[in-house]
């Protein structure tokens, strides 16, 4: 197992090098991003059946 090489938990709390940082930023964003349009298409695709859309 491998122990952090930083006495500060605050800086590096997972023990990893600034590219695995950002690469878990951009992968945790990337599945925000995603959760938000579903989201909104499933409130779009309510609305519209709600006002009595006939096309769905």
């Amino acid at each position: 197992m491998k122990t952090p090489t930083s006495t500060s938990p605050s800086k590096d709390p997972f023990g990893e090098g600034p590219a695995a940082a950002k690469a878990r930023r951009m992968r945790s964003l990337g599945i925000a991003l995603a959760l938000v349009a579903f989201v909104l298409v499933v409130f779009v695709v309510s609305m519209i059946k709600l006002a009595g859309g006939h096309g769905f």
